[in-house]
C-alpha cells in the first residue's frame, strides 16, 4: 500500500538515528521524535491516504477476478474495452473503501475471500455507475457469513440484511456466489441489499412508483422468479418490490425494458 512506503522513509530515518544514538553520541535521539510523529501520522491517516492516491492510481485487478467478471458480470460483459477499464478499477476501489468483515467462518480464515469480495463488489458498482462517489458513505461496513444467518433484528437463518443503525450490509456467502454464478436461476441478495442502500443514500433521485397493482406479476414475468422464490432465498418476508426493480433492471435488462418501459426508463437515467 502506498501509505507503508510513505512511512518507510520516515521509519528508517527513525532506526538510524537510534544507531547513532546508541553507538555514537545519545545528541542524535531528539532527531527520532518528528520521524516517529511523521510515522505515526502516516499510520493513522493511511486509510485516507492510499484513498487519495490509488482513486488517482488504481491497482490493476488481478487476472483471475477479471476472469471471474467475464464469465459471470453481465453488465460488465456489455461494455466497451473503456467501459470495463473503468469498471475494474471501480471494484478495486470499492474493495479498498469498504471495511471487510467475517463471521462464522473457520479460525483459519481471516479475510473475506477474494472471489466473494469480487461478486458484492460488482453489484455495488453496477448500481452506483453514474455516481461521482462509487461507495455508499453510510453502509461501508460489510459483513459476511458463510451460510445464512441469524441477528438481533430477525433472530432465524436468513441470507441478507440491511442494519441501517449501524451501517451494515450483511451476507450469506453462500447464496451470493450462487446468484453471481447463475444470476438467471438464482435471485441476487449482494444487488437487492445494495439497491436498498442505493435508495437510502439518494432519497431525492425520481426513482420509479413501486406501488402499482400488478408489480409482482410483471416482476415474474421478467425475470421468472415468483416472490416466494425472492423471499426464500432472502430468507425474509415482506420484501419491498423497488429493490427488485433495480435488481431486474440490471440482470434481465430487455426483458425489463418490455414489461417496465416507463421505469426502464427512469431507472436508466439513474443507473446508466
Amino acid at each position: 500500500m502506498f501509505a507503508n512506503l510513505l512511512a518507510t522513509p520516515f521509519v528508517a530515518t527513525a532506526l538510524v538515528l537510534l544507531y547513532l544514538s546508541w553507538t555514537s553520541d545519545s545528541e542524535w535521539a531528539p532527531w527520532m521524535i518528528p520521524m516517529v510523529l511523521m510515522t505515526a501520522l502516516v499510520y493513522i491517516f493511511a486509510p485516507q491516504i492510499n484513498w487519495w492516491y490509488y482513486s488517482r492510481r488504481p491497482q490493476r485487478l488481478e487476472a483471475n477476478l477479471r476472469a471471474l467478471l467475464e464469465q459471470f458480470c453481465g453488465f460488465y460483459r456489455r461494455l466497451d474495452a473503456v467501459g470495463r477499464k473503468r469498471f475494474e478499477d471501480r471494484v478495486t476501489l470499492y474493495r479498498m473503501g469498504v471495511e471487510w468483515m467475517p463471521m462464522g467462518w473457520p479460525e483459519q480464515v481471516e479475510a473475506v475471500p477474494t472471489d466473494v469480495q469480487l461478486a458484492l463488489s460488482a453489484q455495488a458498482v453496477s448500481l452506483t455507475w453514474l455516481r461521482p462517489n462509487l461507495l455508499l458513505d453510510a453502509f461501508e461496513q460489510v459483513i459476511v457469513y458463510p451460510e445464512p444467518f441469524p441477528t438481533p433484528e430477525y433472530p432465524f437463518a436468513h441470507a441478507s440484511e440491511l442494519f441501517a443503525p449501524d451501517g451494515c450490509l450483511i451476507f450469506s456467502a453462500r447464496q451470493v456466489m450462487q446468484a453471481f454464478v447463475e444470476p438467471h436461476a438464482w435471485y441476487n441478495v449482494a444487488l437487492h441489499e445494495y439497491a436498498k442502500a442505493l435508495v437510502l443514500t439518494y432519497p431525492d433521485l425520481p426513482w420509479p412508483d413501486a406501488d402499482l397493482p400488478d408489480v409482482w406479476e410483471r416482476l415474474e414475468q421478467v425475470s421468472r422468479m415468483p416472490r416466494g422464490h425472492v423471499e426464500s432465498v432472502i430468507g425474509l418476508a415482506g420484501v419491498d418490490p423497488l429493490p427488485l426493480m433495480l435488481h431486474h433492471y440490471r440482470t434481465f435488462p430487455e426483458a425489463f425494458q418490455a414489461v417496465f418501459p416507463n421505469e426502464n426508463r427512469i431507472l436508466s437515467g439513474i443507473l446508466g
